[in-house]
């Protein structure tokens, strides 16, 4: 397998081509696990693959992986080894991503994942059940905001420090799979949360929302109100388009500031100083505050170690809609969340560094096709954007579902030149790309169907898959290049 490497904000591999990312979230985020949740086994690799599939975010946590402190879950580990041989061999890149939700499972009571009880740090607050949607921990959860600020602070559990303890976690990792090829790096936080300063962020959003429903010019107050007396819940969400959430978000920028830099910059600092006393190898990634999915400015500088940039890291932003979790995101609006992903591309442009998106889509049902003109039109713009993705998430049989109508598509897999534009054209079946290249190079396109293909190179195939997909290489000298690939509609 090819390494992966950063060059501004492109992913490159050995041979300088542009490298485009495409795959699924896989998580285990149950308690008191042995092995890992899923049984990802050749079956499981030789779809993947034939799917498109390139790159997986494997979202695991403390609570299985260390579940007493100093103590690492062996039997765990084990099955994440075969996963890591298997996705090798198949040519499947792993994002390892230490996934957290409200900070920890509080031992099954309510919603939340992470880190184990013993890492939890509550000051005597008891775990709650939510009564409408999981985030409601987030918004009034005490236990929450305890277990966040102790592990900011660094206390110590057992004579150490939790962020001390967690340093040691990522090394153990680093330690095992720094030299697997199979390795993309390590996403070492999700979504990460102020803690108890978010108080002040939630009483402000709630005023701002307010004002801004009441005053905006952006908003169409007569149409909430005919909205409302007829019950029309799809036009009464789109009243509230992106620009004017970013309006409302905006008012807590500094807010989320001032904890990107005193609190999560300084983390990543020292938890990649960690990794790299153990391996060179592996992208860092970048997440955000859980509060900048919906739209909030992320505000942390690009990492460094011992006062020098750190070489290889990425940006992995996440956003939703805001009826993301509830009975309406069959009513999502695809420009409500291009409008937070675009506040995510101007902390691109800032980083200076590539970009897999860690999270979209949230559908929990995979045989439900009714938003996917919703999820195509974000797809077309992470294309846009040259962003890679990784759709949230994976529930088992998706690869035999109709999610695959959406997901598995035709894109470049690896790029000799510079993109000069890319395009699919769903309803007539065809996806064109156009590109120039200084010298001459192989690229690698990935095609999901039985397909006729037209470009000024030398194509061939490299593998096969069922349902006539293929994994093509296209040969080309300097210059400028078209490839035009056609096939029947699904």
């Amino acid at each position: 397998m090819d390494k992966i490497l950063t060059e501004g904000m492109r992913f490159r591999d050995g041979d300088g081509r542009i490298r485009l990312f495409n795959g699924m979230n896989i998580d285990d985020k149950l308690l008191g696990q042995r092995r890992f949740r899923y049984d990802l086994d050749e079956d499981f690799f030789k779809k993947y693959a034939a799917h498109g599939f390139n790159i997986i975010r494997l979202a695991i946590t403390w609570a299985n992986l260390e579940p007493s402190p100093g103590c690492y879950n062996e039997s765990y580990l084990e099955s994440i080894d075969g996963i890591f041989s298997l996705a090798e061999k198949y040519g499947v890149y792993i994002l390892i991503d230490m996934h957290q939700d409200l900070f920890s499972g509080y031992g099954g009571v309510g919603a939340g994942d992470g880190a184990p009880e013993w890492a939890s740090l509550t000051d005597g607050n008891t775990p709650k059940e939510h009564k409408f949607v999981w985030i409601e921990g987030y918004l009034w959860g005490k236990w929450v905001h305890s277990a966040f600020d102790h592990f900011w602070k660094n206390d110590k559990v057992c004579g150490r420090g939790l962020q001390d303890r967690f340093a040691d976690l990522w090394q153990m990792l680093a330690r095992r799979y720094g030299d697997s090829p199979a390795l993309f790096g390590f996403d070492l936080f999700n979504e990460p949360f102020p803690g108890s300063e978010s108080k002040r962020m939630f009483m402000s959003l709630v005023r701002c929302a307010l004002k801004e429903i009441m005053t905006s010019k952006k908003i169409d107050r007569r149409l909430i109100a005919k909205s409302l007396v007829k019950k029309d819940m799809p036009t009464l969400l789109d009243c509230v388009g992106g620009n004017v959430v970013r309006d409302i978000m905006s008012n807590i920028d500094a807010l989320v500031r001032e904890f990107d830099l005193k609190k999560y910059s300084p983390f990543l600092n020292k938890i990649t100083a960690a990794i790299r006393e153990i391996t060179p190898n592996g992208i860092i990634m970048i997440e955000q505050s859980f509060l900048c999915n919906g739209g909030v400015s992320q505000s942390v500088p690009p990492i460094t170690v011992n006062g020098e940039r750190e070489p290889l890291q990425c940006y992995g932003p996440h956003s939703y809609d805001m009826t993301v979790d509830t009975p309406l995101y069959k009513y999502a609006n695809a420009d409500r969340v291009k409008a937070f992903f675009g506040e995510m591309a101007n902390t691109q442009k800032r980083l200076d560094v590539p970009v897999i998106v860690g999270e979209w889509g949230g559908c929990s049902d995979n045989k439900d096709t009714s938003w996917f003109p919703h999820a195509f039109e974000l797809l077309d713009f992470f294309d846009d954007m040259g962003w890679g993705q990784l759709y949230w998430d994976y529930h088992g049989d998706d690869l035999d579902s109709p999610l695959m109508l959406m997901l598995s598509r035709t894109y470049p897999v690896a790029l000799a030149g510079e993109p000069v534009s890319m395009h699919t054209d769903r309803e007539n079946g065809t996806f064109n790309l156009k590109y120039r290249s200084d010298a001459p190079g192989e690229s690698i396109i990935y095609v999901h169907t039985q397909a006729d293909i037209s470009c000024d190179g030398e194509v061939s195939v490299i593998a096969e898959y069922d349902g006539g997909a293929k994994l093509l290489s296209v040969r080309t000298e300097a210059g400028e290049h078209s490839v035009e690939i056609r096939w029947k509609k699904r």
